[in-house]
């Protein structure tokens, strides 16, 4: 498939190659908050040999290689990224989508039937070329990628990953998975009728639901796509020879547009949904394969996709037009349980064959234990933080981005006392074949604003915290910014390692701890922020690190969190707090400490006359009403509020502590204490409410 990857009738530029002295000052004002004095110094000693020595050729290097290349880093980025990475592209490459739920419920076969019809529309209206290109404020992007969109499946090498693309003659089927089964569907042309067509696919799904018998996971074929690629390179070679079915099936099912799998798990909750995108129980994927649209029993679906020469910004606009056909099929079509009749030539489904053989079910056992026990090792959390969202820190004069990326770096802190090595994707999709750069979160600023709310919160004002915050925000929004325009500081490094010739010496720089530890992402993040979705993630980047995919709302965030039972709960608990303190901290940071004291006593007064009230035996309290006083009460054994009703001495010296402690932490655990119990009482004690 070929797309014009420059999506406008002029061509994009092509990716630029920083300056070296630019790189390398921008690397140290990065790389030093991370480090000792001691260790930096030894690094920096190096990096200035660098510099002086080896640098410019290598830099010169990398100047013909742009003038021979598209983009002198694609190539390089595919081999260091992905296709020489040999940990399970499953738990650490593959990133997944949950959309949101239809207004209308529909069946699985259905909702899938839309999806693979919505699906090949859209593959269709690409090939042709009739597709406006893709364009941020008007600004036109790289097109590129698209053409990896469809019909494409990673293999496993001995040494190193390989990715084929199929011709349109041999993947205009479809590979469907059900209880272990993998299956293609064949499809005949689109007719005029959309329904007409959709029910035609449903008949052959639900007929695929019907008769299906579960297949044992010790020959599932799909689990080995989750192991080790070395593993897995070893299992594919031994299944290719067991016999020529097994050498066709393989092919039919890698050649497919794509897979659609028909899960028998029901998600509800959003940790449920996130991890049945994420892996689910590995027999009814292949993780190998371009995406995965993935439908539940209960009519969710969602996504999987294969990142290795796609970004998952590339696959949403993908995804827009799954949802959006879904929901209108939903709202249009004939009542759920009741088809149009067939009408011309029907779609058929064909389950695919394979045989066994001892060695390969030795594979297949080991590859299901390596499954089962990653994920057992695995810890997923997600946070939905309904107290704000992008309009109210958009009013506090701040990114919405860098807010949220300061939340994390404040919440690590606070889980285990030092600022980590974080990592940001951001697009550089503005020039020719562009993909990503590493915007660095953590700042000089960060990091002394982080110590500052932890460790001595006493020591500075709400004010003085508040100016580091917002100094801290502005150093990573231009930070983002610089990296867009292709003046990242990641991709231009390792294009001067990248740049050196096999019998050249390697600079002690390239394994330097200070180099290579602040490009150890023990916090990889990457926001996508689209109201079709109701989940996103994928895992770690590295062993002892977290994997947090976040999406801001007009009111409310939303962050998925992994890692391997590093505390992802935990995080996530860290997370809403700190959120929760920097909104306190941006709000009221011009307030003196008995301004703040005066608004604590005048909610103090409206919850001491609720609580009056609740307890009136003229009206009965609720079962909410009957545990929240006794919950309040055990957290905080006297009374907490000042108030005409009430006179408390312990409560009258908390918010006279304020005074002499000017931290935000405390007014922030006081102001959360009030609203939560604002925000449960109401509900239930007040008339006028109930």
């Amino acid at each position: 498939m070929t797309v014009n990857s420059s999506s406008s009738a002029t061509p994009l530029a092509k990716l630029p190659i920083p300056e070296l002295h630019d790189t390398v000052a921008r690397f140290t004002e990065a790389a030093r908050p991370l480090f000792s004095a001691d260790e930096f110094e030894a690094c920096l000693a190096k990096l200035n040999d660098f510099v002086a020595t080896q640098g410019p050729s290598l830099q010169a290097r990398l100047a013909e290689r742009s003038a021979q290349h598209e983009n002198w880093l694609e190539e390089w980025w595919n081999e260091y990224a992905y296709f020489t990475n040999r940990a399970s592209i499953c738990f650490n490459v593959n990133y997944f989508f949950g959309f949101r739920d239809a207004p209308q419920t529909m069946a699985q076969a259905r909702v899938a039937a839309t999806l693979i019809d919505s699906a090949v529309r859209f593959r269709d209206q690409l090939e042709s070329g009739s597709m406006e290109p893709d364009n941020i404020r008007g600004k036109p992007m790289c097109m590129h990628q698209y053409q990896y969109m469809f019909a494409t499946c990673r293999h496993p090498g001995e040494e190193r990953d390989w990715t084929e693309v199929y011709p349109r003659s041999e993947s205009s089927h479809i590979a469907v998975a059900h209880k272990g089964r993998f299956f293609v569907l064949r499809l005949p042309a689109a007719s005029a009728s959309r329904h007409a067509d959709i029910a035609q696919i449903e008949r052959q799904l639900q007929n695929v639901i019907d008769t299906t018998e579960q297949l044992e996971r010790t020959k599932s074929i799909g689990v080995l796509t989750a192991a080790l690629r070395d593993d897995w390179y070893a299992a594919r070679e031994c299944l290719l020879q067991v016999s020529l079915e097994n050498a066709a099936s393989l092919r039919a099912l890698e050649s497919a547009a794509f897979l659609v799998s028909l899960e028998s798990a029901a998600p509800v909750t959003t940790k449920e949904f996130s991890l049945a995108c994420h892996c689910s129980d590995g027999i009814n994927r292949y993780f190998d394969k371009n995406f995965q649209i993935l439908v539940f029993a209960n009519g969710r679906y969602g996504f999987n996709g294969e990142h290795s020469l796609t970004d998952a910004t590339t696959d949403m606009r993908l995804c827009n037009t799954l949802v959006h056909d879904v929901e209108a099929v939903a709202a249009e079509a004939p009542v759920a349980g009741v088809l149009a009749p067939a009408v011309g030539e029907q779609p058929t489904a064909e389950e695919l064959q394979f045989a066994f053989s001892a060695e390969l079910l030795g594979h297949i056992e080991r590859a299901v234990e390596f499954f089962d026990t990653t994920v057992a090792a695995h810890e997923l959390s997600t946070l939905s933080f309904d107290s704000f969202g992008k309009e109210q820190i958009k009013k506090m004069k701040v990114s919405p981005d860098a807010f949220v990326q300061m939340a994390m770096q404040l919440a690590y802190y606070r889980q285990f006392r030092h600022v980590p090595a974080t990592y940001e994707s951001a697009s550089t999709k503005a020039f020719a074949h562009g993909r990503t750069e590493t915007s660095r979160s953590v700042s000089a600023h960060s990091v002394a604003w982080c110590k500052t709310m932890v460790d001595h919160p006493e020591t500075t004002g709400l004010h003085a915290k508040a100016e580091l915050l917002r100094k801290s925000i502005a150093h990573q929004s231009q930070f983002t910014a610089q990296c867009a325009k292709g003046c990242g500081i990641d991709r231009h490094l390792l294009g001067l390692e990248l740049a050196l010739q096999a019998d050249e010496p390697r600079h002690a720089l390239f394994s330097d701890p200070v180099f290579t530890g602040s490009r150890h992402w023990r916090l990889s993040t990457s926001q996508i922020s689209d109201s079709i979705l109701a989940a996103y993630g994928w895992g770690e980047v590295v062993d002892d690190g977290f994997g947090v995919a976040y999406r801001i709302e007009g009111e409310a965030l939303h962050f998925n969190v992994v890692s391997q039972r590093l505390g992802s709960a935990r995080l996530c608990q860290y997370l809403s707090d700190a959120l929760m303190d920097m909104r306190f901290l941006l709000t009221n940071a011009h307030k003196q400490p008995h301004e703040i004291k005066a608004e604590v006593d005048a909610v103090a007064n409206v919850l001491t006359s609720i609580k009056l009230l609740s307890s009136s035996p003229n009206r009965p309290l609720s079962p909410q009403a009957a545990t929240t006083p006794t919950e309040l009460h055990a957290a905080e054994p006297e009374a907490r509020f000042r108030s005409p009703f009430a006179e408390t001495p312990v409560a009258n010296a908390m918010v006279d502590e304020l005074d002499r402690l000017p931290s935000n932490e405390v007014i922030c655990a006081l102001e959360t204490r009030l609203s939560r119990f604002v925000k449960e009482s109401l509900s239930w004690a007040l008339p006028s409410t109930s």
